[in-house]
């Protein structure tokens, strides 16, 4: 299906009443994703068409019982809807959402069978901030760019908004995938944050699925449900920022990352990005990551990011970096909020002839409707479409989403620990606790990795007490059953130094600090010293040993 081109298509929710099968007309295919096909569309009462509107169709996934894949749209939907509600402001604004029979031709029968998801928003005029700064979009001398600063401050009123709401009961949002190609930047120089399909309420029991986006999404996204929270949000943030000042991901494959150690395995995240333009500038550098740290704990708070945006653009001013189509002053003629209401010039970048197509779609969509074409209304016999049920069906992790241009929503899934589900605790507080959200475990298989990493310290350890023993061994007297159980003695309290240092660092390294542990080196090191210390004193009980030592301190002497 082209982009852009002229669709003769309707769809609308499953009624008694003919018409609202054809409620919406779809007339220009925008985009598509791993779980949803995005139209440009009208909505028709009485033959009127309204202004242009962005409907998502959702694709269910055979693979996947229905019942799953209806209820995580269902919790996004949800969400936006609730943030709509409350004002939020800087985000896309929900219109409808129900469940009917995929698009279809008008005068044709819907298709029979289950009815799908859809989502109705407010089609915004612009382009997503990844194709902006990929189009260099403000590099023509004297064009108006971007205000970088009033784009970021906004997106951080966005999430202090949805991670601390105002109001009295309202339960904190997490948006789950903030990036570069989920932020609209409009005609006006205004942003919006869009794509809320993946977004869920900040209790345990609503994050069933945990959208991971390689280059830009946080590492605790592969630690389970109860490591996300609002740290996740601010990481996707200084992705963001990221792509602002450098035009590039923060994360890349750490298989091509060239500055690890040559016997450590890439973790199963993307590592941070050694950029060769940061390289130059340490302290702009440093600044970047600090919301991108590994540890959510590292990372500042939502309501200090508006601050962090103020000591970034005095850093950008400074640093002499090349221009990617954003503008780093802090002036009125930056503050996009400013640009509501006003006759202002649009954002250079963000024309891409859409108002023209806008106009022609709907001339020729006028002549469709009255010209020799097929009639607007041709209402068909109604058809049965029902939506399965969804009680008594357990949640599994969710499929892939797609935002407002289709652009998937993510393009890996990081898999949630099953967890039996809390007893009901009432409303999330509204500052969560930091230090529950700083702590940090790798998955399974990557926990097995590091045990092996250090193994050398252990093996030598061993070599040397089994050496000294045999000796001791050898110069015993009588049975070798006594000193065998007396080295399987030794062996079993090594690993329990093993054990006990690994818990250890455990409770402090991971839950305290919230520092992943790259390696087990220390306890192999520690439990090689044990061993070591055991083999020497065999060696001390050696008759022979024991001459020779003293003959020497006696000669030193």
């Amino acid at each position: 299906m082209t982009q852009g081109a002229l669709l003769d298509l309707v769809c609308g929710p499953a009624s008694p009443l003919p018409e609202t099968f054809q409620r919406y007309r779809l007339v220009a295919h925008l985009g598509s994703g791993g779980q949803a096909d995005v139209y440009r569309a009208v909505r028709v009462c009485g033959g009127v068409t309204s202004a242009p509107m962005t409907v998502k169709v959702f694709r269910v996934d055979p693979q996947r019982p229905v019942a799953d894949e209806l209820r995580s749209w269902d919790k996004g939907d949800a969400a936006l809807m609730d943030l709509n509600n409350r004002g939020v402001q800087g985000i896309c604004r929900r219109a409808d959402g129900f469940y009917g029979p995929p698009p279809y031709r008008p005068g044709e029968r819907p298709a029979p069978g289950d009815a799908v998801p859809y989502q109705v928003y407010d089609y915004l005029h612009g382009v997503n901030l990844r194709e902006y700064v990929a189009q260099r979009a403000g590099a023509a001398p004297g064009a108006r760019r971007l205000g970088a600063v009033s784009a970021l401050r906004t997106l951080a009123v966005v999430l202090q908004n949805l991670h601390e709401p105002q109001q009295g009961g309202a339960t904190p949002v997490l948006h789950m995938d903030v990036k570069p190609s989920n932020v609209m930047v409009l005609a006006t120089g205004e942003v919006r944050l869009i794509d809320f399909t993946g977004a869920r309420y900040f209790r345990e029991e609503e994050i069933t699925q945990i959208a991971y986006t390689p280059e830009s999404g946080g590492p605790e996204a592969f630690g389970g449900v109860k490591y996300v929270g609002p740290a996740y949000d601010v990481h996707g943030f200084g992705a963001v920022a990221y792509f602002m000042v450098t035009g590039a991901y923060p994360r890349v494959d750490g298989r091509s990352d060239q500055g690890g150690p040559p016997d450590a395995s890439p973790p199963p995240w993307n590592v941070l990005r050694r950029h060769p333009l940061l390289e130059r500038v340490p302290a702009l550098r440093d600044h970047l990551h600090a919301p991108l740290a590994d540890s959510p704990g590292d990372r500042p708070p939502t309501r200090d990011l508006q601050r962090w945006v103020s000591d970034l653009a005095d850093l950008v001013r400074r640093s002499g970096l090349p221009d990617v189509g954003c503008d780093w002053r802090e002036s009125e003629a930056t503050e996009t909020g400013r640009a509501v209401g006003r006759a202002r010039p649009s954002i250079s970048g963000t024309e891409t002839d859409a108002y023209q197509r806008i106009e022609r779609l709907e001339r020729e969509l006028v002549q469709l409707r009255s010209g020799g074409g097929t009639a607007f209304y041709q209402p068909a016999p109604p058809v049965s479409v029902s939506a399965p049920p969804v009680s008594g069906v357990p949640v599994s992790p969710g499929g892939v989403a797609v935002n407002a241009e289709g652009v998937p929503q993510m393009r890996g899934r990081a898999k949630v620990i099953p967890r039996p589900a809390p007893e009901p605790t009432g409303m999330m507080p509204v500052e969560p606790d930091e230090s529950r959200l700083a702590r940090y475990t790798p998955p399974r298989g990557e926990r097995a990795r590091q045990l092996k990493i250090g193994w050398e310290y252990t093996g030598t350890g061993a070599v040397i007490a089994f050496i000294c023993w045999g000796l001791w061994a050898l110069d015993s007297e009588g049975s070798l059953t006594g000193p065998f159980i007396a080295f399987l003695v030794v062996l079993a309290v090594a690993v329990g130094v093993f054990a006990l240092t690994r818990l250890l660092g455990r409770l402090l390294l991971e839950q305290r600090l919230g520092r992943p542990r790259r390696s087990a080196r220390g306890a192999h090191a520690l439990t090689g010293l044990f061993l070591a210390a055991a083999g020497i004193a065999y060696l001390r009980e050696v008759s022979y040993f024991v001459s020779v030592y003293q003959w020497v301190k006696d000669l030193i002497g």
